[in-house]
């Protein structure tokens, strides 16, 4: 017997519980024989206080997002991490990709007076699985059909996401065909919240969605450097239903500027506060009449590419300026420590975007220029680590390296002295700015470390 079990057995023995229980399942003309109408009964006692109904409706010119009887503008963060955080942002959302562990998070958000956008996993299609197998696709229409009876009564929950950018793989109309059966499944389990998928790519094939599964009630998208042509992109896609952000934040890796050996630039935290801060009021609340609201990417601290492309916060808590935006955004106020600003970051006197070189060994001096709002003393934290291969394997770009030992030789100030590593190849120097009040400023410029001087490189 598993925890979960013996927890079940704890609750059952109380008689109130138990006398409770069966009126409820009574009230719902259940068989209480039948998986469907005990599997909600998990260790979670925040299930016994019901369903909050979930629906979109129409509006005058658009469509709204109604929770338990009242407008819900969705104010999200895609994570797991700083829930309450989100709370005292002035959040009321998190969005998770799959039920896989959700129990808990769900639970936390409840009790910071979250909902929650939970993802059903859908398989796309690889060499591994394909929509043309139906012994693949029935099994994963019951495993789905599972997650949804164990769920669908969860106080916290507040629609259903089905898949995540699916659509890249699609290599036929059947994947849609198989997302148009989970969806009307999981309306005849669960009538009470609504579906959505969320697309990678948003183009025609939101017409072909919408005619192979007309039971999504709602396109969502993963979306970032693009978001600021979204209005084109709806209107070529003819999409002209309801539609949540379920993505955006810092422009992705594969969209930015890069340097000559393929390195890209990524943005200061304070750029990217600035960057997110103007698309939100530009492209995400002038479409509120269609845009039931958006999730921002990623609400905690996670390694994708570098350790701060898309971190909001350090893993020791610290947030960055982006999350000070979203307060003025969703509180209209900002905090009252607000992060330091970083205004350049150079590398032997040249910038990232000037393709750095560096030779073994070579002693290369860097600086920062930072401030602080509220003039708190700032220290700042120099690290040099190897660059991640740039690639699409999840396995390889989510995977931090570690740093280089010794490759800091001392900090000055808003300065420091970098030696190049004895190992040829790409880098990334990262400064960490940090006011001692729970407020950092990060940046980091790459270089490449050669064996000879770039200048000798060719020459006989």
């Amino acid at each position: 017997m598993d925890t979960g079990q013996k927890k079940q057995v704890k609750i059952l023995k109380r008689g109130w519980v138990t006398f409770l229980l069966l009126v409820i399942l009574s009230a719902e003309g259940c068989n209480t024989k039948s998986p469907e109408n005990t599997t909600w009964l998990t260790p979670s006692t925040t299930r016994l206080q019901g369903v909050i109904p979930t629906k979109v409706e129409p509006t005058q010119g658009g469509f709204r997002l109604v929770r338990g009887g009242k407008p819900y503008y969705l104010r999200g963060g895609a994570g797991v991490q700083q829930i309450d955080r989100l709370r005292e942002a002035g959040g009321n959302t998190l969005r998770l990709w799959s039920s896989d562990f959700a129990e808990p998070f769900m639970d936390e958000a409840h009790q910071a007076g979250l909902s929650v956008m939970l993802g059903l996993w859908m398989e796309p299609e690889t060499s591994h699985f394909t929509y043309y197998d139906p012994a693949m696709v029935e099994a994963q229409l019951g495993r789905i059909r599972q997650q949804v009876l164990r769920y669908r009564h969860h106080p916290a929950l507040l629609m259903w996401n089905v898949g995540n950018e699916v659509d890249i793989s699609a290599r036929g109309p059947r994947l849609f065909s198989a997302l148009g059966r989970i969806a009307h499944m999981i309306h005849e389990l669960d009538p009470y919240h609504p579906v959505t998928t969320t697309l990678g790519d948003l183009d025609s094939r939101a017409a072909e969605l919408h005619h192979l599964a007309p039971e999504v009630d709602i396109l969502s998208f993963n979306i970032y450097g693009k978001l600021r042509i979204l209005p084109t992109l709806l209107r070529n896609s003819g999409w002209l239903g309801p539609y949540i952000i379920s993505e955006y934040g810092n422009a992705g890796y594969w969209e930015e500027a890069e340097t000559k050996w393929g390195a890209q630039l990524e943005k200061t935290s304070t750029a990217k506060a600035v960057f997110v801060s103007s698309l939100y009021r530009q492209v995400i609340e002038p479409d509120s009449n269609k845009c039931l609201g958006s999730y921002l990417f990623f609400w905690g601290s996670k390694f994708e590419y570098t350790s701060t492309w898309f971190s909001l916060f350090e893993p020791t808590g610290e947030k960055t300026a982006l999350v000070d935006e979203m307060n003025y955004l969703w509180r209209g106020q900002y905090p009252t420590n607000r992060a330091p600003l970083i205004t350049d970051l150079q590398l032997a006197g040249r910038r990232a975007s000037a393709s750095i070189e560096a030779t073994v060994g070579q002693l290369l001096p860097s600086i920062v220029e930072a401030s602080d709002p509220e003039g708190d003393s700032l220290t700042v934290h120099w690290e040099l680590l190897p660059e991640v291969e740039k690639t699409f394997d999840a396995k390889i770009i989510a995977t931090p390296p570690e740093s280089v030992e010794n490759a800091v030789i001392s900090g000055y100030g808003f300065g420091a002295l970098i030696k190049a590593p004895q190992l040829p190849g790409p880098y990334r120097l990262y400064v960490r700015v940090f006011d001692g009040h729970g407020s950092v400023a990060t940046a980091n410029i790459p270089f490449w470390v050669r064996t000879v001087p770039p200048t000798l490189v060719g020459t006989r």
